[in-house]
C-alpha cells in the first residue's frame, strides 16, 4: 500500500510542476509571485519558479495588501500549488485569504508552522500532503477537510478541528503516523466522504466536547474505531504560560508561543485575528504601542489569556504580566518513560498533566529526574511560569 501511495506522491509532483511552469503570473512584489484575481482590485500568491524550482523558502508572512504600480491590491487568494516542493519552514495566512488552491504546499517537507486564515470554509485537496507539519488548528468556519490534505505528514502530533466542521474525505489524514491526539469541537462527529481517512493511524486520543458527545462519536463508524481512537470529554488546563519576544523585521514581532495546545490572538479593538498551533506568531508592527492578548485555548474551552505589550520601537520588551516575569527556559528532555528536567530550576513548582486534566506530578523541583510517567501519552509540563507540551 505504501509503495502505491509513494508513486501516485511521485505522479502527483510531476504533473503538478508541469502544470505550473507554463502559468502565467502578473508581477513580483516583496519576495511573493502574484497574479490578478477574478475580481477588480484583488490578487492571488502564486508559484515562483526559478531555475525549474519553487524558489520561496523560510519564513513566509504573506500580507493582506500589496502595491502594484501604485494601486493597492488585496490578497484574497493562494493559488494551486503556489508553495509547492519549496523549502518554507513557516507561513502566516492573512484573513484577507479566502480561498487556498489544491496542492498549495504539497511536498514542503520543511514546513512546521502554520496559521491559517480565519476566512476560509475548507482545507482543499492535497493541501499539506507530505509536508512536516507538527501541530494544525484549523479555525472555526472550515466545513470541510479535502482528499488526502494532511495525508504523509509523518511529524503531526495534534490536530484541532472546529466545531463547524462537517466533512473529512479520503485519506485526509492517513499515514500520519504519529498523531497522538485529536481535539474535535464539532458536537456531532464529521462525516467521513471516502474510506481510509485515517489509514495508517492508531492509539489516537480524541478529545470531544461533553459526554454526550463521547456516545455520539463512540457510535460512529470511523470514529468509533477502538483500535484507531480513545474518546476522551475536554477538560480545561488552566495555566498560564509566559512567553519570549523578539523583533522579526521593521515590520513584525515574533512570539514565541511554546508547544502548549492552541492560541487565540486578539488585537488592540478586542478582535480575533487569529487561531494557531504554530511554535510562533508574527504581531504587526504599529507605529504606536499596541497590547495584544494571547489565549491558550483547546478550541472547546480557554485558559488565562495573557496580555502582550509591542512597543512601536525596537519590538516586544514587555511582557504585561507583572506575577510571571520572563525567566529562562528549562530543558525538558524524556529518556524512554522518564521525564528529566535540567537548568536553574532550584526550589520551581514542577507540575505535569496530561491531556485530559489529569494531574500526575506537583513538587517543589530538587534534582534532574522526576517522574516515571505511562507511555504514548501526551503531557503538559510545567516548570515555574515555562510551559512545554511533550509526548512520551
Amino acid at each position: 500500500m505504501e509503495f502505491i501511495m509513494r508513486i501516485k506522491y511521485i505522479l502527483l509532483i510531476a504533473v503538478l510542476c508541469f502544470a505550473i511552469v507554463g502559468r502565467a503570473q502578473d508581477f513580483e512584489s516583496g519576495g511573493f509571485v502574484y497574479s490578478f484575481g477574478p475580481h477588480s482590485g484583488e490578487v492571488m500568491v502564486d508559484v515562483n519558479i526559478v531555475d525549474g524550482l519553487n524558489a520561496y523558502k523560510g519564513v513566509c508572512i504573506i500580507p493582506e495588501k500589496v502595491n502594484y504600480e501604485g494601486d493597492n491590491y488585496k490578497v484574497t487568494a493562494i493559488a494551486e500549488g503556489a508553495f509547492a516542493e519549496s523549502k518554507i519552514t513557516e507561513v502566516v495566512i492573512p484573513n484577507s485569504v479566502t480561498e487556498i488552491g489544491c496542492e498549495a504546499f504539497l511536498g514542503c517537507d520543511e514546513l512546521k508552522n502554520v496559521t491559517l486564515s480565519l476566512n476560509i470554509d475548507k482545507i482543499p485537496r492535497e493541501c499539506f500532503l507530505g509536508t512536516g507539519l507538527v501541530n494544525i488548528a484549523i479555525p472555526e468556519g472550515v466545513k470541510r477537510v479535502g482528499y488526502a490534505a494532511f495525508e504523509d505528514c509523518y511529524y503531526l502530533h495534534t490536530v484541532m478541528l472546529p466545531s463547524s466542521l462537517k466533512l473529512i474525505d479520503a485519506y485526509a489524514f492517513a499515514d500520519c503516523h504519529n498523531l497522538y491526539e485529536i481535539y474535535c469541537a464539532a458536537v456531532k462527529p464529521p462525516k467521513a466522504t471516502g474510506w481510509s481517512i485515517f489509514y495508517g493511524v492508531k492509539d489516537v486520543d480524541v478529545i470531544v466536547a461533553d459526554y454526550e458527545a463521547m456516545d455520539a462519536y463512540a457510535a460512529d463508524k470511523v470514529w468509533g474505531d477502538e483500535f484507531a481512537f480513545t474518546l476522551f470529554p475536554n477538560e480545561d488546563i488552566w495555566v498560564l504560560p509566559s512567553f519570549n519576544g523578539e523583533a522579526y523585521n521593521q515590520d513584525w514581532e515574533r512570539v514565541n508561543l511554546g508547544n502548549y495546545l492552541a492560541y487565540k490572538v486578539i488585537d488592540e479593538n478586542d478582535e480575533l485575528i487569529a487561531v494557531t498551533a504554530a511554535d510562533n506568531f508574527y504581531l504587526p508592527a504599529l507605529d504606536h504601542d499596541a497590547v495584544y492578548t494571547i489565549v491558550p485555548t483547546t478550541m472547546m474551552g480557554d485558559s488565562d489569556p495573557v496580555d502582550v505589550l509591542v512597543e512601536k520601537t525596537t519590538g516586544i520588551d514587555y511582557i504585561a504580566n507583572d506575577a510571571f516575569p520572563a525567566e529562562p527556559e528549562p530543558i525538558i528532555v524524556v529518556h524512554g518513560s522518564t521525564l528529566y528536567i535540567y537548568g536553574d530550576n532550584y526550589k520551581k513548582w514542577v507540575s505535569v498533566w496530561d491531556m485530559n486534566g489529569r494531574l500526575y506530578y506537583k513538587r517543589i523541583s530538587s534534582d534532574s529526574q522526576v517522574i516515571d510517567l505511562p507511555r504514548n501519552r501526551v503531557y503538559v509540563v510545567k516548570v515555574g511560569n515555562y510551559v512545554k507540551k511533550i509526548f512520551i
